[in-house]
């Protein structure tokens, strides 16, 4: 039977004065008018609702557009909604007004449109959104032929102040062009799902259970199934069903929890699975790398590559040409394989030109390269700037093959070198709320290092997945996968204005994960903000920290901390590098790297991370010292470590006069960074203290 939309409209279960809010798929609706030869008019349909819902009502339909997650520009005025007709039609009248959100706007008619309006929330779905204001009013959700999977975004306003582990506040910058046509840049966060953890399923129980409950209904007009939901009546049961679904109850049967499944990333699986990947300052290898790591970990990771032939020079060094290798031996003149790169790829002098020759082990000799301190430990060797040719092979094989000066040696090297080619980097922005930026860098370039390359690039994967999980996110964080020396100049080449401008704090992760102590490298003077942090987490994380002046700098730190260049950079590492024996040979292996070395490396990161994110200066209200008692702050049980921590908080309270972060406080009380942050929440809680600008 045919209902015309006019009928449909005035058929809808809508009460005088009522908040709704509506979702609607129009298309069947259009359909039908068409073959009944008349015309859908979306200005008819909406006058009709908001006449039934009358003056002191309001109306709410949805305009979302996720253009601004990828980066484009979104025009209040002129950007439509992604999600149905009906609202892009309201989006053009004057009686409608829309809410300032990029990603998640609104149009709204009646008596609150200016009270939404005025919202200013950066999250999504959070505390202060049109989420929670249609939860306190009493709104009821309308859905015209929108299945419920695709229209009930409370359930992500729920998982969202729950705090669920499968999902993390991402944060997105782009250009906002507002109401008056001033153009801004703004940034926006909405909780997205970890990908890796595949949470998810077929939300029609849930809708189901509604039913059941009588929290929804259904009414069915002509070929039109139309739902209602009391919104606030229903999210006790997503409470419910997101507390304690059977993913959730399959985590916890499996004894795995939230934390674990951020913190694990699979670090050293990382390192296993690109040990045996050639390295170097370019070449397929580096691209390889990092492809792995985009398609395994992170999705968003930039893969660029910096023409050799567009910049035949990066700053006062000569852009090396592109290098690959293929295959690499020397045989005897039985045709036996004595060295042979694809049995370890440390075998061969890095960048070396392609020979194919035979000559005598006196001749040979000349270009092998071994360790006399070190007799059983393959070199790594490089010729990254000047041609030649060399393998590296154990000092006892070669003493053994000194004894034979004569013996001829087919030589083989299948390698190449591109002018054209280009050196490939990586590059991973997450958004902060703040422009201020954290970069946090590490090197790509070594074959064959489990230490020195591949526990910096695992935990700097691991890192920021940590950083995606953070519930809220001051900071932008730039964590860049580059070659070595080369990479960073070429790095700083191509952003050193906005690194300068916009670096509050940043780490090159070297040899992060053996079992030795924890070591940095300082800054040139010691005297930054960064500086400042490692100290810090240095002193609580180890009691033997071993801190290195610039003097003994070794990794990118030299280019980032340069005297025109002046970021503030340190270095972290477990055993520094040069100061473990198995430093730069075959012994650097997936033996001398631990999951239990790699953890406390993470460690080390997430420490100063958690210190970048919560260090902030207050003040505290009341004159002279508060009444502690009254606030439930003072034990009134005197037992062991109640008197410390009564001193504790009371000499806290004592620094808080808005010019001392809680760092500042921390070192001066000789406590730990989340000691002192414990208090001060608690002070927070009961609205003792003011958080001040600095």
């Amino acid at each position: 039977m045919y209902i015309s939309y006019i009928q449909l409209a005035n058929m809808l279960n809508i009460k005088k004065n009522e908040i709704i809010f509506l979702s609607s798929d129009v298309s069947l609706i259009a359909y039908h008018e068409i073959e009944n030869n008349s015309n859908f008019d979306g200005n008819i349909f909406l006058n009709i609702i908001t006449e039934k819902i009358g003056d002191n009502g309001t109306l709410i339909l949805p305009v979302y557009n996720w253009g601004f997650c990828k980066g484009l520009p979104f025009n209040y005025s002129t950007t439509p909604g992604k999600t149905g007709y009906i609202g892009n039609v309201a989006l053009k009248r004057n009686d409608f007004i829309r809410t300032k959100h990029p990603i998640y706007s609104f149009v709204v008619w009646g008596k609150d449109k200016d009270i939404l309006y005025n919202l200013n929330n950066t999250n999504s779905f959070g505390k202060g959104t049109v989420f929670q204001y249609l939860i306190d009013n009493q709104a009821t959700n309308i859905a015209i032929n929108v299945p419920f999977n695709h229209h009930y975004t409370m359930c992500h306003h729920v998982e969202d102040y729950l705090g669920v582990f499968y999902r993390y506040n991402k944060y997105f910058k782009s250009k906002y062009i507002d109401e008056k046509g001033c153009i801004l840049q703004r940034t926006a966060s909405m909780t997205v799902r970890h990908l890796e953890l595949d949470i998810g399923g077929d939300a029609s129980e849930l809708y189901n259970d509604f039913l059941e409950k009588g929290i929804a209904y259904e009414q069915q007009i002509g070929s039109y199934t139309i739902s209602y939901i009391n919104i606030a009546k229903s999210i006790p049961i997503i409470e419910y069903d997101i507390l304690y679904n059977n993913a959730i109850k399959q985590i916890q049967i499996n004894n795995i929890t939230a934390y674990n499944i951020r913190k694990d990333n699979n670090m050293y699986n990382i390192v296993k699975n690109l040990f045996s990947i050639n390295r170097s300052l370019s070449g397929n290898g580096n691209r390889y790398t990092l492809n792995y790591l985009k398609e395994n970990y992170l999705g968003e990771l930039n893969i660029k590559e910096y023409s050799i032939k567009d910049n035949p020079e990066t700053f006062d060094w000569n852009t090396p040409y592109e290098w690959n290798i293929n295959d690499a031996y020397i045989e005897d003149e039985n045709g036996n394989k004595i060295v042979d790169f694809k049995n370890n790829n440390l075998h061969i002098l890095g960048y070396s030109e392609p020979v194919d020759i035979t000559i005598p082990f006196s001749e040979l000799d000349k270009h092998l390269y071994s360790l006399e301190n070190d007799i059983d430990a393959i070199p790594y060797t490089t010729s990254y700037y000047k041609k030649r040719w060399g393998f590296c092979i154990t000092h006892r094989q070669r003493e053994e093959l000194r004894k034979n000066p004569d013996k001829l040696y087919h030589v083989v090297i299948d390698s190449s070198y591109n002018e054209n080619g280009s050196i490939t980097y990586g590059e991973l922005i997450i958004n902060g709320y703040e422009d201020d930026e954290i970069l946090i860098s590490t090197y790509i370039c070594h074959p064959s290092m489990a230490n020195d390359n591949l526990s910096g690039i695992a935990a700097a994967v691991a890192a920021a997945k940590y950083i995606y999980a953070l519930p809220e996110r001051k900071y932008t964080y730039r964590i860049i996968f580059i070659p070595e020396t080369i990479g960073a100049l070429i790095y700083l080449k191509e952003n050193i204005e906005h690194l300068k401008k916009y670096t509050k704090a940043g780490f090159v992760l070297s040899c992060i994960g053996d079992d030795g102590d924890y070591s940095c490298v300082h800054t040139p003077y010691n005297n930054t903000y960064t500086d400042k942090i490692v100290t810090h987490v240095l002193k609580h994380i180890t009691d033997k920290p071993k801190e290195y002046s610039f003097l003994e700098r070794g990794s990118d730190e030299r280019q980032f901390c340069a005297p025109l260049v002046n970021l503030p950079v340190c270095t972290l590492s477990r055993t520094k590098f040069g100061k473990f024996k198995e430093y730069h040979t075959s012994n650097d292996n997936l033996d001398f790297v631990t999951e239990i070395g790699l953890g406390g490396g993470l460690n080390y990161i997430q420490q100063c991370i958690n210190i970048l994110e919560n260090n902030e200066y207050y003040k505290i209200k009341t004159v002279g010292e508060p009444q502690l008692g009254k606030y439930g702050l003072y034990p009134t049980i005197s037992q062991k470590g109640s008197a410390d921590y009564t001193r504790n908080l009371t000499n806290i309270i004592a620094y808080l006069n808005g010019s001392n972060s809680i760092l500042d406080i921390a070192e001066l009380l000789n406590m730990h960074f989340n000691s002192v942050l414990n208090i001060i929440n608690k002070l927070k809680e009961n609205n003792l203290i003011d958080k001040c600008e600095k």
